[in-house]
Formats: C-alpha cells, structure tokens, sequence
C-alpha cells in the first residue's frame, strides 16, 4: 500500500486518523501532543518539522509511523 503518511502531513491529522501512532511518536521523545501548547502546534506542525525539533530521522520516523497506520486499519 503506497504510504498515507509524508513528510507533509500535519502531526495532528496522523493522531486523529490512527491513536495508535501517539505511541510511536513517544517513543521518539516526542512530548504528549493531545494536550497544551503541544496539542496546539500539533495542530499545524508538518511531520517534517516535528522530526527536525526533535532530531528524529525523518525517514524512518514515516516508515514507522505508516507501518503502525497499516497495522491499525488491518485490524
């Protein structure tokens, strides 16, 4: 399946679509982005510039980040 989510994908949109990638995005040292300040910039922020802040390898943050979306819709 070709991958939904890209680099330019808004942060937000990834945790309203699949819960299950807040997981994913914690165990990159991501702060808890349902809440706050974070929940707020979340909302606009692109992928891309989540993973430079907090000196995620983007590439492989999108990988992990697709495979647990895929895993979630084949549930």
């Amino acid at each position: 399946m070709a991958d939904r989510i890209t680099p330019r994908t808004r942060v937000w949109s990834i945790l309203s679509n699949w819960p299950s990638t807040y997981d994913v995005f914690r165990n990159h040292g991501c702060p808890d982005m349902r809440r706050g300040v974070f929940a707020i910039t979340a909302r606009f922020m692109p992928l891309s510039w989540a993973a430079r802040i907090h000196r995620v390898p983007l590439e492989k943050l999108v990988s992990e980040l697709n495979a647990c979306a895929d895993r979630a819709d084949h549930k």
